[in-house]
C-alpha cells in the first residue's frame, strides 16, 4: 500500500457539489455570451470614451461570476458593450 502525505480532501455536501455545478454554469454563459460578440475572455478592449484600455477577464470569485474589464493602470471595471469595444 502506498501511503500519501498529502491531506485527503475536504468533503463537500451535495448543496456545496451543486452550487459549485451553477457557479459554473454561470461562467459558461458568460463565456458564451463574449463568443457571440466575437470576444474572448483576456482580449484587449478599449473604453468607447477614450477613458483607457484593458483586458477582458471574468470575476469567478464573485458570486454570480461578472465580466470585468482589468485596466493598464491595475484596476477593475464592470464590462458593458456599450462602454468598452475592441481595438
Amino acid at each position: 500500500m502506498i501511503k500519501s502525505d498529502l491531506p485527503s480532501p475536504a468533503v463537500l455536501s451535495l448543496q456545496e457539489k451543486l452550487d459549485r455545478i451553477a457557479h459554473e454554469r454561470d461562467v459558461l454563459a458568460l463565456l458564451r455570451d463574449l463568443a457571440r460578440r466575437g470576444l474572448r475572455e483576456g482580449d484587449a478592449v478599449l473604453a468607447v470614451d477614450g477613458s483607457g484600455r484593458g483586458r477582458l477577464l471574468i470575476a469567478r470569485d464573485e458570486s454570480p461570476p461578472r465580466l470585468k474589464v482589468a485596466r493598464d493602470d491595475g484596476t477593475f471595471s464592470d464590462y458593458s458593450p456599450a462602454d468598452w469595444r475592441r481595438p
